[in-house]
């Protein structure tokens, strides 16, 4: 095996470009012989500052009680995609996996259970060596074949319930891994997931992937203690016979109400953790309940704001707002209707130009303009351009699709499940600029839910759904990912209506919006077709950098579909109390880590 990166140490971050370099070096070498908020900048929030949550001139005071509010977690189990960021707040305390990511750059990752490792030159070998000083919180060392044990139990067929499980084999590509998982297979020693001894951990992907190490450092990795689990079945969950192998221990957890946290003292890297207790309350209550007790100081830390940002940021707590970097986008999505309006690209195009994006983020705070679906933290966010307002130009393909001065044009409606200044602040845009009219659909959730499901809208319902959604990992790469993702009749998969007809004929009445989205190949309006086909190119490379340059093209074919319209970019936010101190919020679903965060006394 070629070691074409290695890691020592327990505070060097591997750098994706180093990865990248050294891959393609070695590669050539042998031929010869990788809540929604922002900064006003439209990057990440200032976490260097001397003073309050993101930094202090202060040493580190040990002790103190952290509390935070979040949604209800009801299950704590990294094979379960469930409970999204407010889970794994608490899972990456409670665990940690071979790496983690660097809450000073989190775009990389740095060593956890692993102390180093090694990739082989074609950038498919992991092999990681685990520290000897790695504990369970019982005193048992962690191995190599605890993890080992742990990956076959999160491909195990139905391991989830009926919820969704936690490994994407969409995203990862480990040898076997999705043959396993759907049953194809039954013998394990075919995954590319072994221990080669106590302290030797190998992975083996099907294709090089720049972004796997960031995959890697997230919740669905972390490991169980496996003798618990064989012993005592789902008993493993509950405080009394808790072990895991992080730097806290589940002391207890009520469901619907909350749980404590207490540091574990048999974890490698405790001296860097200083809180004494961590106190979590479940809040389903909404943004008012948790500003209230916010405002009042019975919390530290709350991210159960997203529903009522504006209460927030006209608070007198506003400038205690913090955010990651951004790496979520709010936009419009094209809904499929009977009426060809939508379906002609130059109408699209025109409701793009039209959206003033700096006017929206006066009315839009805390995120900020965002003009590409590829926000401006992701990392080669760069190389995609976006949509420029160009008001002109907005008329003029108006005109040109039939439609001058909106005579024509059918009402525009805009579907949502609340009210937001910013979504009215676009409607008036094409109501004043385009002459259009255009209504707010403003319906309870599950009616959203529903509308969502509707194959083919009738030809009086024409218009958009408002959605938030985030690019994980953050790079490009990450962002082909989401022009496959939709599994419904709208966005990517905008199809001439009797296309969608045709599969109904087909299938049957009854058939789910998942069922027909898998017909469409080839039935999507071309230039969206264009977008899926791009992103399936990107993801099926195994050469890094053409991988890298096709994931850049899809993203620009995507922005240029128009099907859906950017609008807002920002990151997860939390408000956090200036006591709190060293606290840096990240991009990744799990928001935040508490390493080096401190409570000032």
């Amino acid at each position: 095996m070629t070691r074409a990166t290695t890691v020592r140490g327990a505070s060097e971050p591997i750098r994706r470009r180093t990865f990248l370099a050294a891959t393609l070096a070695a590669a050539a070498a042998a031929s010869a012989a990788c809540g929604f908020g922002g900064s006003d900048d439209g990057g990440s929030a200032d976490n260097n500052d001397d003073s309050g949550a993101g930094g202090s001139g202060d040493e580190p005071q040990r002790g103190g009680t952290l509390r935070q509010s979040m949604l209800p977690v009801t299950l704590l189990d990294p094979a379960v995609n469930a409970n999204y960021s407010f889970g794994q707040i608490m899972m990456i305390g409670l665990w940690e996996g071979l790496v983690v990511a660097d809450a000073n750059d989190p775009i990389q990752v740095v060593p956890g259970v692993a102390e180093s490792w090694d990739i082989s030159g074609d950038g498919l070998i992991y092999t990681f060596h685990l520290r000897g000083e790695a504990r369970w919180s019982n005193g048992d060392p962690v191995t190599a074949n605890d993890f080992e044990w742990n990956w076959k139990r999160i491909l195990t067929p139905g391991i989830a319930g009926e919820s969704s499980p936690s490994y994407n084999r969409d995203r990862i590509s480990v040898v076997g891994a999705a043959d396993y998982m759907n049953g194809e297979i039954d013998d394990f020693s075919s995954v590319g997931a072994k221990a080669i001894d106590d302290a030797t951990f190998e992975l083996t992907l099907e294709k090089p992937d720049p972004d796997f190490l960031i995959y890697l450092s997230q919740f669905w990795a972390l490991p169980l203690h496996p003798a618990t689990v064989e012993r005592l079945g789902d008993g493993w969950l509950d405080p009394e016979n808790w072990v895991s192998n992080g730097a806290y221990v589940l002391d207890e957890f009520r469901v619907n109400l909350g749980a404590v946290l207490l540091p574990n003292d048999h974890y490698w890297d405790k001296d860097n953790y200083y809180i004494d207790r961590w106190e979590i309350t479940f809040n389903d209550g909404g943004t008012t309940a948790d500003l209230l007790s916010y405002q009042s100081g019975d919390l530290d830390i709350t991210g159960r704001i997203e529903d009522d940002l504006e209460a927030v940021t006209t608070s007198d707590v506003a400038d205690e707002l913090m955010s990651s970097g951004t790496n979520q986008y709010r936009h419009l999505i094209a809904l499929n209707s009977r009426h060809p309006a939508l379906h002609d690209i130059k109408v699209r195009k025109a409701l793009a130009l039209a959206v003033d994006r700096e006017a929206l983020g006066g009315v839009g705070k805390p995120a900020i303009p965002g003009k590409s679906l590829v926000p401006g933290d992701v990392e080669g966010s760069d190389e995609v351009p976006g949509v420029e307002y160009d008001l002109e130009a907005a008329q003029n393909l108006l005109a040109e699709a039939g439609y001058p001065d909106g005579e024509g044009m059918p009402t525009i409606t805009i579907l949502d499940f609340q009210t937001s200044p910013w979504v009215e602040a676009i409607a008036e845009m094409w109501r004043k600029n385009l002459g259009l009219n255009v209504v707010l659909d403003i319906v309870e959730l599950g009616v959203y839910s529903e509308k969502l499901n509707v194959p083919v809208h009738p030809e009086d319902y024409v218009g958009f759904m408002v959605t938030n959604n985030s690019v994980q990992p953050p790079t490009v790469v990450g962002a082909a990912y989401n022009n496959l993702q939709p599994i419904r009749t709208y966005g990517m998969n905008l199809s001439p209506p009797e296309a969608v007809d045709d599969i109904l004929d087909e299938l049957g009445a009854d058939v789910d919006t998942a069922q027909i989205a898998a017909k469409l190949d080839g039935k999507r309006h071309p230039e969206v077709e264009q977008a899926v086909e791009l992103a399936r190119e990107a993801l099926a490379q195994t050469d890094p950098e053409a991988r890298t340059s096709l994931a850049i093209e899809a993203a620009i074919a995507r922005d240029e579909s128009y099907v859906s319209i950017p609008a807002l970019w920002g990151g997860y936010f939390l408000l956090v109390k200036p006591r709190v101190q060293n606290l840096k919020p990240w991009f990744h679903t799990s928001v935040m880590s508490t390493k080096g965060v401190w409570i000032k006394q």
